[in-house]
């Protein structure tokens, strides 16, 4: 007995992934420059679509990342994976190229003693560029949502913190990966300290080292002490330590981990959810990146078949209702919805929830109108 309820819940969740695999679109790339007047040249974008962008009008968030041409592709990865499991949100990757010659210059800040001191340059010329030129070329160009977030690991790590200290609201998530904050005798971390100590940063901050220098781990440890010491509401810091890993190989890892902590309590549970875990799962994420999302049908059908089986009447129906009522053009969702009527020996109600499809479901076939008659088989309608 044991085995078979086993296999069968086995069978559920198979049902409940199912569009996992069912779908085989892949995501797009697109190369394209800026004509960057801040930078005074043109400038190369690697633009990551997540599967599925060209085959409906869905916005998406954004995740900027520095080093593009070398951290795009393996991230891109990193979320579709994730998205494809529903452990966090399908997003579009912008990897921002950065030439070997100018990397330095333009991903870590300026000495407090330029001479360039009374203008941008340095990272915060670079960040100008991002904030005024490339963030608005993606959004006109492309089906955005207002979350947006950066990663950065190295120098590009030092620019990310950079750009949560400066642009406070500018990103809603920052992720930065062994980041490089000895630089100018540990700048961005008196800037850190200024910023934690009167609560001006804001959203969520991923930061990460790996088995390295102690001019790295020093640095990196001092800030992880401040995050701690001057806490704020507004700011969700998680730091890890990836002591298996170099400087080059910790990169992988940081965007994963990094990516968890910006979509918190994303995923689903493995177990039985009813109409009202569902709704308090995707309220937490509507609000997380600031647009409703509705629990999709197939998810309600399969959780809801789930229900079913566990004999949870009042529980199955009532998804299986909301799933009718949200999504009544789908043949599904009222063959479901009668299916459990039926399992439950409510003949009268599978009666009503039948002409409710044939009056709802526009264009109902004749094909279709008798695969919803069959469901009741020999039993007089």
């Amino acid at each position: 007995m044991k085995k078979i309820t086993v296999s069968l819940i086995a069978v559920l969740m198979c049902i409940i992934q199912f569009s996992v695999f069912a779908s085989s679109n892949v995501g797009k790339i697109e190369e394209t420059t800026v004509n960057s007047q801040i930078l005074g040249e043109k400038r190369q974008l690697i633009v990551y679509l997540p599967a599925g962008y060209a085959d409906s009008q869905q916005k998406f968030p954004v995740l900027y990342i520095t080093d593009g041409d070398i951290q795009g592709a393996h991230t891109a990865g990193t979320v579709d994976y994730l998205s494809k499991f529903d452990l966090a949100p399908g997003m579009i990757v912008v990897g921002i190229v950065n030439p070997g010659n100018k990397r330095n210059e333009e991903l870590t800040l300026a000495k407090k003693n330029n001479g360039q001191s009374q203008g941008l340059a340095g990272s915060d010329r670079f960040l100008s560029y991002i904030e005024e030129e490339v963030i608005p070329f993606i959004k006109s160009r492309y089906r955005t949502l207002d979350y947006q977030a950066l990663s950065g690991t190295s120098h590009g790590g030092q620019f990310a913190i950079n750009a949560l200290i400066k642009r406070p609201n500018l990103f809603d998530g920052v992720i930065a990966i062994s980041p490089s904050l000895y630089w100018n005798d540990k700048q961005v971390l008196d800037l850190a300290e200024d910023a934690l100590k009167k609560k001006a940063l804001h959203g969520r901050l991923f930061i990460s080292i790996a088995n390295e220098e102690p001019t790295m781990t020093e640095s990196f440890q001092k800030l992880v002490e401040l995050t701690r010491k001057h806490p704020s509401p507004d700011l969700s810091v998680s730091s890890k330590t990836f002591s298996d890993e170099s400087h080059n190989s910790t990169t992988l890892l940081g965007q994963y981990h990094g990516l968890k902590h910006l979509f918190p309590n994303w995923g689903i549970p493995d177990a039985p959810q009813t109409l009202a875990d569902l709704q308090a799962i995707f309220s937490a994420r509507s609000k997380l990146i600031g647009t409703t999302m509705l629990i999709p049908e197939d998810r309600a059908n399969g959780y809801g078949q789930w229900l079913q089986y566990l004999n949870r009447q009042d529980d199955a129906l009532e998804l299986f209702r909301w799933n009718r009522t949200t999504y009544p053009q789908s043949l599904n969702a009222h063959i479901a919805l009668i299916k459990a009527c039926l399992h439950f020996n409510l003949t009268d109600a599978a009666k009503s929830a039948l002409e409710d499809a044939q009056k709802s479901i526009n264009g109902l076939s004749s094909e279709q109108k008798g695969q919803l008659e069959s469901l009741f088989g020999t039993k007089t309608l």
